[in-house]
């Protein structure tokens, strides 16, 4: 005989695929299942990760435990690209929160990724980024990106909630020409975990860019969490 948690997982299966929950919808509380299907809480919570693993469910601490839309695709690993640029195109509304913008030292390993030294000064600029009515608006990408202040002095003084970064970079003749990225899976540390309204343990796609201008100059060094369970990423290759 299966064990309860599996047959309350293909039992809401059956519910997500007749529409009853639909896409993007928000399902009961493990409370509210519990109590309609006679069960205790920690057997609903069994059914209830399971069928996240399976990525039908997507959980946003905060905010309950909703039908899994298509993963959104990224396509940043292909172009060179701000992602205010690539929502655009596909007619999406970001929506970007501040966290901070300030002046600090490179310190050695920024200073590595920018190729100045580590006593020189950057702006660090850290933005939450969200789509209108998708993943009921749950961040996709939590972006932290530094910039030499020599190059960019007036960037702490700019506000980046409306205001694309490559637009402004293009308008001071510092556009990126090239970028180079890595992409790898990552647990993420815990304040980017909270920011993206995820657990620490779930792993999140983790990309580090360097950005040159036309010069061969790196204008940009960022590094941006992608919450796995909400994002894949397209991939271009020309031979």
């Amino acid at each position: 005989m299966q064990a309860r948690y599996i047959q309350i997982a293909e039992q809401l299966r059956g519910q997500i695929a007749d529409g009853q929950y639909p896409l993007g919808g928000r399902i009961p509380t493990e409370n509210e299942l519990a109590d309609s299907l006679g069960v205790s809480r920690p057997t609903v919570r069994q059914a209830l990760d399971l069928l996240a693993r399976e990525g039908r469910l997507v959980r946003v601490k905060g905010s309950g435990t909703f039908v899994a839309q298509p993963k959104l695709v990224h396509e940043s690993t292909s172009f060179v690209t701000g992602y205010r640029e690539e929502s655009r195109k596909k007619k999406r509304i970001l929506r970007t929160r501040v966290v901070c913008i300030q002046t600090e030292k490179a310190g050695e390993r920024i200073g590595d990724a920018l190729k100045i030294g580590a006593g020189d000064l950057v702006t660090r600029l850290v933005r939450i980024r969200h789509l209108e009515n998708l993943y009921s608006n749950a961040p996709v990408v939590y972006t932290t990106l530094y910039v030499p202040l020599k190059l960019f002095p007036e960037m702490p003084d700019l506000d980046f909630t409306d205001t694309s970064f490559y637009e402004a970079l293009d308008s001071r003749g510092l556009s990126v020409v090239h970028a180079s990225r890595k992409l790898e899976v990552a647990m993420p540390p815990a304040e980017v975990a909270a920011g993206l309204g995820i657990t620490s343990f779930e792993p999140a796609a983790f990309i580090v860019s360097q950005g040159y201008t036309r010069a061969g100059q790196i204008i940009e060094y960022t590094e941006s969490y992608y919450p796995a369970s909400r994002s894949s990423f397209r991939i271009e290759i020309n031979r």
